[in-house]
């Protein structure tokens, strides 16, 4: 198959753990999280701390790398500290992913339920994307994900993003990751109208702008606003209407990263990840 796909791995024991895991699932990307998702990392990453994973990536079958934020995050947050937090960690992450060869670090950007005004609220944003680009080493790259639409969350319509982008001045080093789950429960329909949410991806982010795309099934109903990821083909949007969206030729190119429950474990992921295979078939 001459694409890029593959899954979220484990890094426990070292980051150089994703990298076997990987190959022992037989993908050509991986998604993994460097630091415990739920602790912030304030520090640097030491001198070294990438040794093992390069030498294991001399022998690895993995192409593609990337990391995913912490989900402390929230680049609209008005606290000054919680603020600088969140961009601390991404200039980590981007340095990190930098010191890899990565192909970026995808974050999701946050929540404006602490942000009375929304316009300030995605200025901030903004500023905190420049200030981070500026921090970080420019051989890394950022990717903003579209989020399930719950309560005040930033990025549950492409637009948001869009504009979020349009205030930081378009910078080359940020593009975009899709979910097609928090696609789905934002209210784009994949399965009744594809061919829109593919017009309305292009329209708002352009197709070269697209660096990921994490493929997950819905344990919720359409434009349920709830993020809730299921195993392929076992939930809302089904094997079909997934089938259609990865397959689509506007997109396909794109690297796909599944996310999903069986993920958990490496007996189950196999499972999915051969699963997974057989949706990117091409469609007749």
């Amino acid at each position: 198959m001459n694409r890029f796909f593959g899954c979220h791995v484990s890094s426990s024991g070292g980051i150089e753990n994703a990298l076997i895991n990987g190959d022992e699932l037989g993908v050509n990307s991986i998604q993994l999280h460097p630091s415990p998702p739920q602790k912030w990392n304030s520090k640097p990453y030491p001198k070294g701390f990438e040794d093992k994973f390069l030498e294991r990536r001399e022998i690895s079958k993995v192409q593609r790398v990337f990391f995913h934020a912490i989900y402390l995050i929230n680049l609209a947050n008005p606290d000054p500290q919680k603020f600088q937090l969140s961009k601390l960690s991404l200039v980590h992450y981007l340095d990190l992913a930098a010191r890899i060869g990565g192909d970026g670090v995808i974050v999701h950007v946050g929540s404006l339920k602490d942000q009375e005004d929304e316009t300030v609220g995605f200025t901030q944003v903004a500023d905190g994307i420049n200030w981070i680009l500026n921090e970080s080493k420019n051989n890394s790259r950022l990717l903003l994900e579209v989020a399930a639409g719950s309560g005040k969350v930033i990025g549950s319509k492409m637009e948001q993003l869009a504009e979020i982008y349009r205030l930081a001045g378009k910078p080359e080093r940020v593009g975009f990751a899709l979910d097609t789950q928090h696609m789905w429960a934002s209210g784009y329909d994949l399965v009744q109208d594809l061919e829109e949410v593919i017009a309305a991806i292009g329209a708002n982010f352009g197709f070269d702008k697209v660096w990921a795309i994490h493929v997950n099934d819905s344990k919720v109903p359409h434009s349920s606003k709830k993020d809730r990821h299921e195993n392929i083909g076992d939930g809302s949007i089904g094997w079909a209407g997934l089938r259609k969206f990865v397959n689509h030729p506007s997109i396909s190119h794109i690297p796909m990263i599944l996310e999903t429950p069986h993920l958990k474990d490496m007996e189950t992921a196999k499972i999915e990840v051969q699963s997974f295979i057989k949706l990117l078939e091409p469609v007749n």
